[in-house]
C-alpha cells in the first residue's frame, strides 16, 4: 500500500470541520483503504468491513457519513456498469499514481451519481455540483475539477420547491421529478402535496429526512394520497389540456396555473 499524502491545510478545512468525529474518522479511513486513483468499492457492507473490522458499527452509521461526505464534496458516489463506487474527489491532482490502472471504474458522463433516491427508487446526485476543494492535499483548486464542476452547474436544474433535510440543508425537487411522480400518481395534485410536506417540516423539525430518505417520505405521502382517491378537486392536467398535449407543455401549464393561484 504506498504512502498517502495529507498536508496540514486539513487543520482549517471547514468541509471537515462540519464532520462529526465519525465521519471525519470514516473520511480518513477512506483515504487509507482507497486505490492509487482514490476509488473504492461504493457498497456499504464492503466499506464497512475494510474501514472498521474491529469496531461496533453498522451499515446504517456509514450510510449517513457517506452521505455527509457528498454533501460537502469531499466524495463522489456514482454507479457504473451496475454497482456502485465512490471517488475521493480531486484525488489525482496531488496524490501520486503509482498503477497504471485503477481496480475500479472512473466517473463518466454515462454514470449515474448516487446519494439520495429519485422518484424510481434509484439513487441520484443531491449536491455534487458544489465544486468544493479537497482539503485532504492542497489549499489550491486543480483546473480539471472547475471545469467538472461547471459542466455540472450548467447542467443541473433549477428546483421547483425545497424541502429541509435534518441537516439543515434544502433538497431540491425538480421539474422532472414532479412529473415523473405525476405520471405515477395520477390524481395527486403533486405540486399541493409537496407544499404541504414543505410546512410540515417546517413545523416537525425532529422528524426531518436525511438525503437518503427524502424521497421515501414524498413517495409515501403520494401514495396514501392516491390510495385515498387522490387529492379532492384536483384535475389531472392531462385533462385540462387538448390531446396531443406534451408532458413538457402539460407541465408548464400548471406551472402557470399553480403560480397565478399562489
Amino acid at each position: 500500500m504506498p504512502n498517502r499524502i495529507l498536508k496540514e491545510s486539513i487543520c482549517r478545512s471547514e468541509e471537515i470541520d462540519s464532520l462529526s468525529w465519525f465521519e471525519e474518522v470514516l473520511f480518513y479511513r477512506l483515504i487509507v483503504i482507497c486505490d492509487d486513483f482514490g476509488r473504492y468499492d461504493g457498497r456499504t457492507k464492503i466499506i464497512k468491513g475494510s474501514c472498521f473490522p474491529l469496531k461496533d458499527v453498522t451499515e446504517k452509521d456509514i450510510d449517513k457519513a457517506l452521505d455527509k461526505l457528498s454533501a460537502v464534496g469531499l466524495v463522489r458516489v456514482y454507479k457504473a456498469q451496475g454497482r456502485p463506487y465512490l471517488q475521493l474527489v480531486t484525488w489525482a491532482e496531488h496524490q501520486r499514481i503509482r498503477n497504471q490502472k485503477s481496480k475500479y471504474p472512473e466517473y463518466t458522463c454515462d454514470c449515474e451519481l448516487l446519494l439520495s433516491n429519485d422518484s424510481k427508487g434509484q439513487q441520484k446526485e443531491a449536491s455534487d455540483n458544489k465544486c468544493v476543494r479537497n482539503p485532504i492535499q492542497s489549499e489550491s483548486k486543480s483546473e480539471s475539477n472547475t471545469d467538472i464542476c461547471s459542466e455540472q452547474k450548467a447542467a443541473a436544474e433549477p428546483p421547483v420547491i425545497t424541502l429541509s433535510l435534518n441537516t439543515g440543508e434544502e433538497y431540491p425537487v425538480t421539474q422532472r421529478d414532479v412529473v415523473g411522480w405525476m405520471e405515477l400518481y395520477p390524481a395527486v395534485d403533486v405540486m399541493q402535496c409537496l407544499r404541504n410536506m414543505k410546512g410540515w417540516l417546517m413545523s416537525n423539525p425532529a422528524k426531518r429526512k436525511t438525503a437518503r430518505g427524502v424521497t421515501r417520505f414524498i413517495t409515501t405521502w403520494l401514495q396514501k394520497e392516491q390510495d385515498r382517491g387522490g387529492t379532492p378537486g384536483y384535475r389531472p392536467i392531462a385533462n385540462r389540456e387538448p390531446a396531443g398535449t406534451s408532458r413538457v407543455e402539460q407541465f408548464a401549464a400548471g406551472a402557470r396555473e399553480w403560480a397565478n393561484n399562489g
